[in-house]
């Protein structure tokens, strides 16, 4: 409990609390929703002084009338996380004294006087009558609203007792916690000082108290929290309080591997006993026992102990006293006392009680009961004055009719925000509520920037509607990038729309950012309790935008994803990708998820891209699979509905052999053919570090390419853990219900995380997982269904094999979802035909990878499109010579789309195989014609460096399409290498209507400037074959020019700077520095984009970890510096650096 517990216990009759242990009742309205509303801010505890003039100065005017002032507050400190816990609902009115002279009116000398706990409030710990502090993570002020009108609240005069002990000392308290590092950039732990031998540092360190009036001879309770990192070695921090030896705290050492611990902590409680002196001391000795590199840190310190009971010159006097809690009575006489001399009870901050007391000789005494432990403030003259934080509109949020669909969105991105509420108005019929984070703050939590407020409000219309919200179908969405730092401490932060930090910040593998914390709403869940089913009432998704530029990317690429213009038979199509080694571990990891996906979505093309299946070239990054990376860019040019990938990566790329980094996406040309790509891998998008522009949030904010949205993930996860939540989802999000409707993205992560939650002990990775984009949106499943009829005149259940090199015709309709047939469909019909299943083998690339094999239906005999008239459509073409002969059962794929619908479907009831002999006797190849990104390009004209490959097609027996023959493949080999070469028969495709001509759309790999040459080969269906030569040049572009490329210091223990000069001032330059080994392995690459007024540039820092977090050994090391400006200009040097 915080210090809003202490006053609950008081409060549990009031109207304003919701109290502990009760179901939650809300406020019909905000009192911010009419009248004239301003804002102070005040950042300690105490009295506070605000004078008319003042109050003019605010905003509110002069001349006020004293009776209608009146001050609000929320709850004090930090929200309390259990749903169980008592909070305020909305603002609560303070008890406010009012000095107006008598004459009813604040004029410019008048004051008014308010009592405010401060951000950081104590909380009681009853069992062993002390005290604990409490930080305010999220904010070092606390918010007061005044506004004027009706009657105010007014402090109060408590009764007048008798009797009683005397009590002339009380318990004090104070603490000290300063936050100025998280050292993994993760979770709500901050740390202070540090200790060390190290250069420049220190070993001993001392912190001081002006505390008058501590008592000599009385005990004193000193707690503390350390952490140290020393490799192998015990060490320990050696603590005196006023000299006097305290506490010795002893903390264990870490290993220094890989994921292991980065520090150790300790939390310790010591007594001892006051000596004489004028306040506290405390000095703090790291004793390292010989651990040079050895580091410790304070995270913070309270102390309580015995004080005179006395007012002190210049200062209020706060007190309470442990010793008199019983009952009965207890006469407080303060020291030091004047005329002026206040006292209030302020243990309920929102009812503070003025104390009648009698003044005798410089000593004020007054009579209290004492059945339980009391809160006073005395004060005379010297009080605090508020800082003015400005006027607040009006609002209304707990006024809000019933919503299906909250939007949460820093106000920034407002009118982004609005425009995605208004496409699901209008296409889903949803009750939309945006609202802004300023909104929720001030409504649910006094405008600290608390997270909890979010939650709250939530749960508030979650507890509204709970006899209709159901188990889905509700949607929260969280509009702006979070961050780990909530009180900008961090350069560039980025906390537009707060998430929710784990406790553990030094362990890589327990730490974490969740935004999970905002569908908890039962009301005894609890997120740190594990004894707590905690399950997900809501869905939950984010868009991590940074500006409004971004914000607008998305907007555009949902509503175009919606559109016509993102119809394709790409929606037919499914991507499993798996990364090596590990034994196969992702390899079976996919396995798994490409068959639940059949089993669920069995209307699926899949494609496999097992990197194991490919030749492995050696490289300076320790290895490549070229041929997997054209197969992978080329599949995204392509299109899926969904992307998977299991295996190792991070926020830079996927896979050690980089299947996918920034610069190949920024090379995607796959615009309205966006997957949502579920990345079973470490943190491939920490939304939260600042730092860090990571690829897969690059993928959702990027404009028209990339991605339409993400279940990924934002730290360290475990490969076991993410295939039970990777299946999970896949078979949520593939089950459509009885009406054929599919979940929302909301609803799947909702549901899969919740089976999930039920099912597996590891909460902590499944809150890693995130959905990034917008939960109330449905994936492009076509809606209607396309039947195949006839083959060759035949019904599909009877029909005769399709043999090779005979003409086949296949005849069909598009219906809607309940099977009736489309009249009035006039539109496109997209069939693939597909041989029979393959089995592939994987090649055993390295020892941690032993062949294996798979399946897989890939080999496309024909890819055409015909129009379809009145809902009906029959495609005609002459089947391969390049099958697998043995009889068996193929697979036709349909997709259809007119100006406004789509449609698709699925057949294995076609039998393939054998041959018809002297089918025909062309004896002609193909005709080629090639070109690069548009068909006015000439051979030997320049391009850019990464072109689109363009082919048209023709032969009279159609295009050979096939995987079954030898060499009969579309193919294309790059300047004559023979090793160099890409197979082109999964992107070649029928013009309509005939099965005779096509065209071909490739993504080519990247060019280094010069002369190139393309040599394209393809055959025709009898295996007829024809070659074209394609010459280019690439351009070398104007130089970009680098000079002076260092990093300093160099060497460096800790942390490195990479410096360099330039020739572009005043422009953005995308910066990339990557780091290898002596022996060419690359272990960490850099990026950043700087614009500098000058000519050099500082920006780019290293902290001597890899990609993967952990940090690396001590030696020489190889970086190269990659700088290219807007226009693609591209600079690049070599240099070295030491580590020791």
């Amino acid at each position: 409990m915080t210090a809003l517990c202490r006053a609950g216990l008081l409060l549990l009759g009031c109207v304003g609390w919701i109290c502990a242990g009760a179901q939650r009742t809300y406020k019909a309205h905000s009192v911010l929703a009419a009248g004239t509303w301003y804002r102070v801010a005040v950042s300690t505890e105490g009295v506070y002084r605000m004078d008319g003039a003042f109050l003019a100065a605010l905003g509110l005017g002069a001349n006020l009338p004293a009776g209608a002032l009146r001050v609000y507050g929320a709850t004090p400190g930090m929200l309390p996380e259990s749903n169980s816990a008592p909070r305020i609902d909305d603002l609560e009115e303070l008890a406010i004294t009012v000095a107006d002279g008598g004459d009813g009116v604040i004029n410019s000398t008048d004051v008014v006087y308010f009592y405010s706990p401060g951000p950081h409030p104590w909380k009681k710990d009853s069992v062993n009558r002390s005290f604990q502090h409490t930080k305010n993570l999220y904010s070092d002020v606390a918010y007061y609203y005044l506004t004027v009108g009706g009657t105010g609240k007014r402090v109060a005069t408590g009764p007048v007792l008798g009797g009683g002990q005397s009590v002339t000392s009380f318990d004090e308290r104070v603490f000290y916690e300063k936050d100025s590092v998280n050292f993994l950039s993760s979770g709500r732990e901050w740390f202070g000082e540090e200790f060390s031998a190290l250069p420049g540092r220190a070993l001993n360190r001392t912190f001081t108290f002006n505390v008058p009036g501590a008592l000599a001879g009385t005990q004193a309770a000193l707690r503390t929290r350390v952490a140290a990192r020393s490799i192998g070695v015990t060490t320990r921090f050696d603590i005196s309080l006023n000299g006097q030896p305290a506490l010795q705290v002893g903390v264990f050492p870490v290993t220094g591997v890989f994921n292991d611990l980065f520090a150790q902590q300790t939390t310790q409680t010591g007594f001892t006993i006051l000596s004489g002196g004028s306040g506290i001391s405390l000095a703090y000795n790291y004793v390292t026992n010989g651990s040079f590199n050895a580091q410790g840190w304070l995270d913070w310190l309270e102390v309580v102990f015995r004080r005179s009971l006395a007012m002190a010159p210049g200062q209020q006097l706060q007190f309470r006293d442990w010793s008199t809690v019983g009952t009965g009575n207890a006469t407080f006489r303060i020291g030091g006392a004047a005329a002026s001399t206040t006292v209030w009870d302020v243990t309920d901050p929102f009812n503070a009680v003025r104390m009648p007391a009698t003044l005798s000789a410089a000593e004020l005494s007054f009579t209290a009961p004492t059945e339980r432990l009391r809160e006073y403030v005395a004060f005379g003259t010297d009080f605090g004055v508020p800082v003015a934080a400005g006027a607040v509109p009006n609002q209304d949020l707990h006024g809000s009719p019933a919503a299906d669909f909250l939007v949460v969105t820093h106000p920034d991105f407002l009118p982004q925000a609005n425009a995605i509420a208004a496409f699901h108005r209008q296409r889903d019929g949803l009750q939309v509520l945006v609202v802004t984070t300023d909104q929720v703050f001030r409504e649910f939590g006094g405008s600290t920037g608390d997270p909890t407020a979010i939650r709250d409000f939530a749960k508030m219309f979650y507890d509204r509607q709970r006899a209709t919200w159901g188990a889905s179908g509700k949607y929260l969405l969280l509009l702006g990038r979070g961050s780990f730092d909530y009180r900008d401490r961090v350069r560039n932060n980025t906390n537009f729309v707060p998430v929710w930090e784990s406790p553990s910040s030094l362990d890589p593998l327990s730490t974490y950012a969740s935004d999970d914390f905002f569908g908890f709403l039962d009301d005894n869940e609890d997120i740190h309790s594990l004894l707590v089913p905690n399950t997900l009432d809501i869905g939950i998704g984010r868009i991590p935008v940074r500006n409004a530029t971004e914000a607008g990317n998305f907007v555009a690429k949902l509503l175009a994803y919606h559109s016509p213009a993102g119809f394709g038979p790409w929606r037919n199509n499914a991507t499993f990708v798996a990364d090596d080694g590990d034994q196969n571990l992702h390899l079976e990891d996919a396995e798994v998820m490409a068959s639940t996906t059949k089993t669920q979505a069995p209307f699926l093309n899949q494609q496999k891209i097992y990197l194991d299946a490919y030749r492995r070239e050696g490289g300076t990054a320790g290895g490549a699979y070229p041929q997997a990376n054209a197969a992978i860019n080329n599949n995204i040019l392509a299109g899926a509905l969904i992307w998977n990938y299991s295996g190792h990566g991070g926020y830079a790329r996927l896979a050690e052999e980089t299947i996918a980094d920034q610069d190949i996406v920024n090379n995607w040309k796959n615009q309205n053919r966006l997957p949502l790509f579920i990345t079973a891998t470490c943190d491939f998008a920490p939304y939260d570090l600042p730092g860090i522009n990571s690829l897969g949030e690059n993928l959702l904010v990027r404009p028209q390419t990339g991605a339409i949205a993400l279940m990924t993930t934002s730290r360290v996860v475990f490969a076991y853990s993410n295939r039970v939540l990777n299946n999970n989802y896949l078979q949520t999000a593939l089950q459509p219900d009885a009406s054929g409707r599919y979940k929302t993205l909301g609803e799947a992560v909702q549901a899969s995380k919740n089976l999930t939650y039920l099912t597996n002990g590891d909460v902590n990775n499944n809150r890693k997982f995130a959905l990034l984009g917008d939960p109330a949106m449905t994936l492009g499943f076509p809606k209607g269904r396309v039947r195949p009829l006839l083959v060759n005149g035949h019904p599909i259940a009877t029909a005769d094999t399709l043999n090779a090199t005979e003409f086949a015709e296949i005849e069909g309709e598009v219906t809607n979802a309940q099977g009736t047939r489309l009249t009035d469909f006039n539109g496109n019909v997209w069939l693939t035909l597909f041989d029979k299943p393959q089995v592939v083998r994987t090649l055993g690339n390295t020892p941690a990878s032993p062949p294996t094999s798979f399946q897989q239906q890939t080999a496309s005999l024909f890819r055409g499109r015909v129009t379809a008239s009145g809902g009906r459509f029959k495609f005609s073409f002459r089947v391969p010579r390049d099958i697998n002969f043995q009889h068996g059962a193929g697979r036709m794929s349909f997709y259809a789309q007119d100006s406004t619908r789509d449609a698709g479907g699925v057949s294995n009831s076609v039998i393939i195989g054998g041959i018809v002999p002297g089918a025909s006797d062309d004896k002609e190849g193909p005709q080629i014609r090639a070109f690069l990104n548009d068909e006015r390009f000439v051979s030997g004209s320049v391009t850019d460096q990464n072109p689109v490959l363009l082919l048209r097609l023709a032969d009279s027996s159609g295009i050979n399409t096939g995987n079954a023959g030898i060499d009969h493949d579309i193919v294309v080999t790059v300047d004559g290498n023979n090793r160099n070469y890409y197979v082109l028969n999964d992107f070649y495709e029928t013009e309509p209507d005939t099965y005779q001509r096509g065209r071909v759309r490739f993504q080519l790999p990247a060019f280094t400037p010069g002369k190139h040459t393309l040599t394209i080969k393809a055959w025709d269906v009898l295996n007829n074959s024809s070659t074209y030569t394609l010459d280019f040049t690439v351009a070398k572009d104007k130089e970009l020019v680098l000079d002076h490329v260092l990093n300093y210091p160099n060497p460096f223990t800790t942390k490195t700077q990479f410096w360099f000069e330039h020739n572009k001032p005043g422009i953005d330059l995308n910066t990339r520095v990557e780091i290898f080994t002596v022996t060419g392995r690359l272990i960490k690459t850099l990026r950043r984009t700087i614009n500098n007024d000058g000519n050099r540039s500082s920006e780019v820092e290293w902290d001597g970890a890899d990609d993967f977090g952990a940090r690396v050994g001590r030696g020489v090391y190889i970086y190269r510096l990659v700088v290219e400006s807007g226009d693609g200009k591209k600079a690049t040097q070599l240099q070295k650096l030491v580590i020791l």
